[in-house]
């Protein structure tokens, strides 16, 4: 498997304009969740649909950090199938990231809906509800050969994190 990086940013108000709705993602979406996640990747080793509902119950449940509702926004259909979706913790239960910091654990569009400018408006919408929430800023850990993630972040003011630097991150 590849390495994995951190990166981090400053928390915002979004100025932009709200063309796309979303929601606070709730603990009964586990299974709409666990059907978009199971959709969307082909490399986190979950082999089945049942997997993906166990890992997105232990995300909500908590398992990997504080589950932030608020600052885990869905995008639904028409239909009100998920359709895209950033799942964020307060700080994650491992000693990866920087102390102290909410993180976007997950973040997943289906494949049919790419290239709509989801994956951007759910982070920025995520920043904004954690500046609401008065955190200053937030993290995501990808691999680092995830071009289009890191390209994405890269894009929205996020900046690779080294351990050295701690005490100073901005």
């Amino acid at each position: 498997m590849d390495g994995m990086i951190t990166l981090v940013t400053k928390t915002s108000p979004n100025n932009k304009a709200d063309t796309i709705t979303t929601r606070p993602a709730k603990l009964e979406d586990a299974e709409g969740l666990a059907r978009l996640y199971f959709a969307s990747y082909d490399y986190t080793g979950i082999t089945s649909q049942a997997e993906a509902l166990a890992a997105i119950q232990e995300v909500l449940d908590g398992k990997f950090g504080e589950f932030l509702p608020e600052a885990s926004p869905v995008i639904v259909d028409e239909n009100d199938r998920i359709v895209a979706a950033a799942l964020v913790l307060n700080n994650r239960a491992d000693d990866v990231e920087p102390a102290d910091l909410p993180s976007i654990y997950e973040l997943f569009t289906a494949a049919s809906r790419r290239r709509e400018g989801l994956a951007e408006h759910l982070i920025r919408t995520s920043l904004h509800a954690l500046n609401e929430a008065g955190h200053k800023q937030a993290t995501v850990r990808i691999s680092e050969n995830n071009a289009a993630a890191l390209a994405l972040y890269l894009t929205l003011d996020f900046n690779r994190w080294f351990p050295a630097n701690d005490d100073d991150i901005f």
